[in-house]
């Protein structure tokens, strides 16, 4: 059974009291690499016509061709080469050296895409149906292990999207579209002499191209953040089963000019029956684990199974006596977490509708001594920052042997970024930006995400930057970066000390309090204008790269 989830951030990792980023005009290093006149970064894939849809620009245009392992830099050539940055030397920043080729594709390469699993191995993917397994341990040039040809299963282009490696094995999930947009799972065995044989092959389908693919850490399961819902189709070792259709919910319709209202939330269903009376009514609720009876001056009005069961003791109703006798059922879930499509599955009762605004509560939804305030409210909020999206977002893990969703969440907000290295998704919560960090499931009652850090009014500030690119923090989350289509970055510092000056401190105007530390803003221009093509943050540096050059700033 699908287990429901909720975003709720934690109240200590979120500031309340945030008072916004200082614009400061402080100098941080910065150093360029210029490349060789015969040194090009590829370009994205030219899409047909046929592709040039939705999911073909979301999938494959505006793609980070930046890559790191080990502090060396690398990235794809328009020759299909493999460049590298040799950063791990103890060379100046500014005397780098140019790039040199670790790797050669072929020339009907059509689009070049890499994941580095471990120091020492690395996924290739040519674009059209090839996947190589590499070895890295020579710094010069590496070696092929292995070369998979999948013609048979795909249709170009193709995406390298996540691989992991764990215990012997080595899983990559490969993106393209067919129709629909299909995600291939392909599982390899590593043997002790190094000899790799694949020996799984699995295919999901959805209708959009997903926001996020992470293979869990341990080869168990896949998570994916997409409108919409994937399943699978197809898997060599396991037969996937359809879904057998359940039979239709039948509820009897008992005639009557009363009606309900039902809504729902994390761990509470609610029904609402007005008797539109001032007189006086003689109510009866009876509430059992998976049934409920409900009637008035001996009129049924309910007599029906549960969708789900609940605790009958934790369960009660309330009778509202004012202009109308309002009666207010209350059901504890048993299953906290649950979602209920229906309210009943069988028997009979009055016709009923569901409110609204009854789907689980997210984020928003915490207890009120736990109640968070927010520095900015509704009114304050300008047009950049509205976010409509007409459908619904899912962050679902799915098991890889049961084909089927354990873990599921409805994401009401917007997805800032995401991240693969650890992997985790970036989401807006009122105007910060909440990091929500991946798990691998081991047991049954832990938690498949939680909340890493929070990214203070970032969702505020990059609703304003239209031409954004990239956005990407480091590992220790010191900073959040969004880069332009070209020339700009924004940098925002999350606690920078309020002052360089030994002995000198910051007091604040109104309270008199001294400041320790503050948010800046940094705002930086390239000296090229080029189109930004990929973008790599690391706690101390960032790096940026152009068609013919890359730029680096210490932070």
């Amino acid at each position: 059974m699908c287990e429901w989830r909720e975003f709720r951030p934690q109240q200590k990792l979120l500031n309340s009291n945030f008072d916004g980023y200082r614009l400061t005009l402080e100098p941080l290093a910065q150093y360029s690499l210029k490349f060789d006149n015969n040194i090009h970064v590829q370009k994205d894939i030219d899409l047909d016509n046929d592709l040039y849809t939705y999911n073909g620009i979301k999938g494959f245009k505006s793609l980070n061709q930046l890559y790191i392992n080990n502090n060396d830099l690398y990235f794809f050539d328009q020759m299909h080469s493999i460049q590298k940055i040799n950063l791990s030397s103890n060379e100046s920043l500014s005397h780098l050296q140019q790039p040199t080729i670790v790797y050669h594709l072929s020339k009907n390469t059509l689009y070049g895409s890499m994941i580095f699993i471990t120091d020492s191995l690395v996924f290739l993917c040519d674009g059209r149906s090839r996947l190589f397994i590499l070895n890295t341990n020579n710094n010069s040039k590496w070696k092929l292990l292995h070369e998979e040809d999948f013609d048979e299963y795909l249709t170009s282009p193709m995406r390298l999207l996540h691989a992991v490696y764990y215990e012997g094995y080595l899983h990559a999930i490969i993106g393209f579209i067919q129709t629909e947009c299909k995600l291939f799972w392909v599982t390899f065995s590593l043997g002790l002499s190094s000899e790799i044989k694949l020996t799984r092959r699995r295919i999901l389908n959805g209708k959009k191209w997903p926001d996020f693919v992470s293979i869990e850490s341990n080869g168990q399961g896949l998570y994916i953040a997409a409108e919409g819902f994937y399943t699978f189709t197809f898997d060599s070792l396991i037969e996937v089963k359809k879904e057998e259709i359940s039979k239709q919910l039948v509820v009897e319709k008992i005639e009557s000019p009363l009606h309900y209202i039902w809504s729902q939330t994390h761990s509470i269903v609610e029904i609402e029956i007005d008797s539109k009376t001032d007189e006086s009514q003689q109510w009866s609720v009876n509430m059992e684990s998976n049934h409920l009876k409900c009637s008035v001056n001996d009129i049924i009005l309910i007599d029906a199974k549960l969708y789900d069961n609940i605790d009958p003791k934790e369960s009660s109703y309330v009778i509202t006596k004012d202009k109308s006798n309002l009666l207010t059922i209350t059901l504890h879930k048993s299953n906290a977490g649950s979602f209920w499509n229906e309210i009943f599955k069988e028997g009979q009762a009055v016709s009923g509708d569901i409110k609204m605004n009854s789907l689980p509560e997210t984020t928003n939804n915490i207890e009120e001594d736990d109640e968070i305030k927010q520095p900015y409210n509704s009114q304050q909020l300008e047009e950049c920052d509205q976010y409509s999206n007409d459908t619904d977002n899912f962050l679902s893990r799915f098991d890889g042997d049961k084909h089927c969703i354990t873990h599921q969440a409805l994401i009401y907000n917007q997805i800032l970024f995401t991240k693969l290295d650890p992997p985790s998704l970036c989401i807006r919560h009122d105007v910060d930006g909440v990091i929500w960090h991946i798990n691998s499931i081991v047991t049954n009652d832990q938690a498949p995400w939680t909340h890493e850090a929070t990214l203070n009014a970032f969702g505020y500030v990059q609703a304003s930057k239209q031409s954004r690119k990239f956005i990407s923090t480091p590992a220790d989350y010191s900073y959040a970066l969004i880069s332009d289509t070209s020339t700009h970055l924004y940098i925002y510092k999350q606690n920078s000390p309020a002052s360089n000056l030994p002995g000198s401190s910051l007091r604040n105007r109104k309270s008199g309090k001294v400041v320790e530390s503050i948010a800046k803003q940094h705002m930086i221009s390239l000296e090229n204008h080029c189109e930004i093509l990929g973008l790599i943050t690391t706690n101390e540096r960032t790096f940026i790269l152009t068609d013919d050059q890359l730029f680096i700033i210490t932070i």
